[in-house]
């Protein structure tokens, strides 16, 4: 198997078999396991399918598949929140005030416009991942699709295994607090529904969106220089974006760029092994 499905089957079993250590209810706990089943059965289907389909075709649908299953640990952790724990987030909304405060008032950055553009830039949070792995490919580069998925996943999933010890609400939900954009428009009111029917309704700690989007950026300096730069700048706007609109705190944009920056960083100097990055050698026999 590729290390990506070792890494998600993996991830997914863990949290899988921690449900059923931690006092959660039936009904939490069947939901995480058919979440990892699902994943499970989708590698191994994913492994076999040589014998169902042409060995080019597998190898471009085991590149795209952990597009799939990236959010199922994200909705396994979920099933871990059941109210926030007050300490905590009355720290994290400490911590928040304290690094924010440290930033100087910037003119201007409180119009309509602006804060239009910001809610639009952390929108890209959600298209960023595929459109990474579409870079690799354009570029002719699918044989670095082992070496981008280890560098995202690994500390986008170190995020989800931290989430379920920091349970807390966003900002943006939590009563009285102030937040920095509060007025409505369009790039808010779409967010605000992709949130509320696909998120957990808590934070991830620290931010997965940030710690991915920063990962395909120096992936994609590696390879695509002038994409990763525009990736960066992206992934700039979008932690920007999180804690402008009260989707994170800042403390949890900052910890999820530190992730992968130790990540790329243990990539950069070589203290990654080859042979888990590295795209096997019959997937390049086959047509990579």
């Amino acid at each position: 198997m590729r290390i990506s499905e070792w890494i998600q089957a993996g991830f997914t079993t863990i949290i899988a078999v921690a449900a059923w250590i931690r006092p959660l209810t039936t009904r939490r706990r069947s939901a995480i396991t058919l979440l990892a089943g699902f994943t499970i059965f989708a590698v191994i289907f994913a492994h076999f399918s040589v014998r169902v389909l042409a060995p080019r075709q597998v190898s471009i649908f085991r590149d795209w598949l952990p597009v799939v299953l990236m959010l199922v640990p994200y909705w396994q952790t979920g099933q871990f929140f059941m109210r926030p724990n007050e300490r905590i987030q009355a720290r994290l909304v400490e911590i928040d005030r304290w690094l924010l405060n440290l930033i100087p008032p910037v003119p201007g950055t409180s119009g309509r416009y602006t804060r239009l553009s910001m809610e639009w830039a952390y929108m890209f949070c959600y298209p960023l991942i595929p459109l990474g792995l579409g870079v690799l490919y354009a570029a002719g580069l699918r044989q670095y699709a082992s070496t981008y998925w280890f560098i995202v996943l690994v500390p986008t999933y170190l995020c989800y295994a931290v989430t379920p010890f920091v349970p807390a609400l966003p900002p943006r939900s939590i009563a009285g607090k102030q937040q920095i954009a509060p007025a409505p428009n369009r790039g808010r009111v779409m967010n605000l529904w992709i949130l509320r029917y696909g998120s957990i309704q808590a934070i991830s700690f620290p931010s997965a969106h940030v710690a991915s989007a920063v990962a395909i950026s120096f992936v994609l300096l590696r390879f695509v220089p002038i994409a990763g730069a525009i990736f960066l700048i992206v992934s700039f706007g979008i932690a920007i974006g999180a804690v402008v609109g009260g989707y994170h705190y800042a403390i949890d944009v900052l910890l999820g760029a530190v992730m992968a920056l130790v990540i790329v960083a243990a990539w950069l100097n070589h203290l990654i092994p080859n042979s888990l990055i590295a795209t096997p050698a019959v997937a390049l026999a086959i047509g990579f």
